[in-house]
């Protein structure tokens, strides 16, 4: 297997402790030159030197073969320890340091062959060819001593391994860490987003309330006073009379503008809601003296309140527009129930318009009824007056 990487701190150690083990190699042979012949000593120093340098070949910085370098030591570096064992007539073990190094290189391609070779083959064949007054108690101990230093690598591999994963679980945290962070940070300008979305929705909430609330009390009690201005010379009990209904429809439009403000509900919002219409709608006619006919198609049943102040709101609306602007003298509602939804249509006898100008009151209750999933249609002619028709869905709840 190759590996193009770097060498680690612990291989540039075993580089160091080799190349040490062939400088006083090295060192021996010159020391004893003298008492060998010239041609020994030369193949000596050439063999130390090939079995340095042939296994570099293949273990050096940016290059690294598993398989080659452990096969190069056994054809360079066992040759020489069992010549220089010939030579001297006594074990040299040359080859421990690179023990260690094919230790360190050793992985589950290769472990197969290289521990048996070199821990247990390795001696058992230097043993045979120097049997020359070696017991089998020197055969165990060159085999320790080659377990030992495979071993030595093998642990050192293990500690680089080791590392190797912790700066690796290290990095993918700071990764994990940027990565959180930056969600973080996106969850935050996320929720910023949401609180302003919120905000401007409850803005225009309460400003489609607000407008929906005073203008329809606002018209009543202007058509009210208009009639009491009229009554006031000429039946003064029947103009306080009226003055004092306007006072009571005054408080309470103040008093749904601050349920409006705290998004809530009518105070009518257990009634049902013909009932809530058919006052809405009375009041109305009795301010502006509007004739109006309230009528209810179907089986009523128990709609959700948000769906039935939609519905109220609608009504409102319609009853304010037609007489702010289209001047009606009578308006006709119908509420009708079907098992799939709840509608409203008024209609009124206004002065109408063959291009109908969609303001901020039309819009609101388009808003508030496609919320509910529902649908607004407002068609006018002029002189025909206006029809509003306002439907959405609902589930009528059997009974058992």
């Amino acid at each position: 297997m190759i590996q193009r990487r770097p060498w680690h701190g612990v291989e540039w150690s075993l580089f160091i402790v080799l190349t040490g083990s062939v400088l006083l190699g090295l060192l021996y042979a010159l020391l004893h030159m003298f008492e060998h012949e010239l041609v020994s000593t030369v193949l000596t120093i050439a063999a130390i030197l090939l079995s340095y340098g042939v296994p570099f070949l293949f273990w050096r910085p940016n290059y690294i073969h598993s398989t080659c370098y452990p096969i190069a030591v056994l054809l360079t570096g066992i040759p020489l320890q069992i010549y220089l064992s010939w030579m001297q007539e006594d074990a040299y073990l040359t080859i421990n340091c690179p023990l260690m190094v094919i230790g360190f290189l050793t992985d589950r391609k290769n472990a197969w062959w290289t521990a048996p070779v070199f821990m247990v083959a390795m001696p058992v064949v230097y043993y045979f060819i120097l049997h020359n007054g070696m017991g089998i108690g020197q055969l165990f101990s060159i085999i320790l001593n080659a377990v030992l230093f495979f071993a030595i690598g093998l642990s050192l591999q293990r500690v680089v391994t080791s590392n190797e994963k912790t700066e690796k679980l290290l990095a993918e945290n700071q990764r994990q860490y940027l990565l959180i962070h930056e969600q973080n940070n996106a969850l935050e300008q996320y929720a910023n987003q949401i609180e302003q979305l919120t905000l401007l929705e409850e803005r225009n909430r309460v400003a489609r309330e607000l407008h929906d609330t005073v203008g329809h009390t606002f018209t009543s009690v202007i058509m009210g006073m208009d009639a009491v201005s009229y009554l006031i010379e000429t039946v003064p009990e029947k103009a306080k009379e009226k003055l004092d209904v306007l006072r009571s429809v005054t408080r309470n439009g103040l008093e749904e503008v601050r349920r409006s403000i705290h998004q809530m509900v009518p105070k009518e919002g257990d009634m049902l809601l013909s009932q809530q219409l058919t006052r809405l709608a009375n009041e109305f006619a009795l301010h502006t003296g509007t004739q109006i006919k309230f009528t209810t198609v179907g089986d009523e049943y128990d709609i959700p309140k948000q769906t039935k102040l939609t519905l109220i709101r609608c009504l409102q609306e319609s009853l304010t527009n037609a007489k702010r602007h289209g001047r009606a003298a009578s308006v006709e509602i119908q509420l009708t129930y079907t098992d799939e939804q709840v509608s409203i249509r008024i209609e009124d006898d206004g002065v109408g318009s063959e291009h109908l100008k969609v303001g901020f009151g039309i819009n609101a209750m388009q808003e508030r009824i496609s919320a509910l999933q529902g649908n607004l249609q407002v068609s006018s002619s002029l002189s025909q007056g206006t029809i509003v028709h306002c439907a959405i869905p609902a589930k009528r709840v059997p009974s058992f």
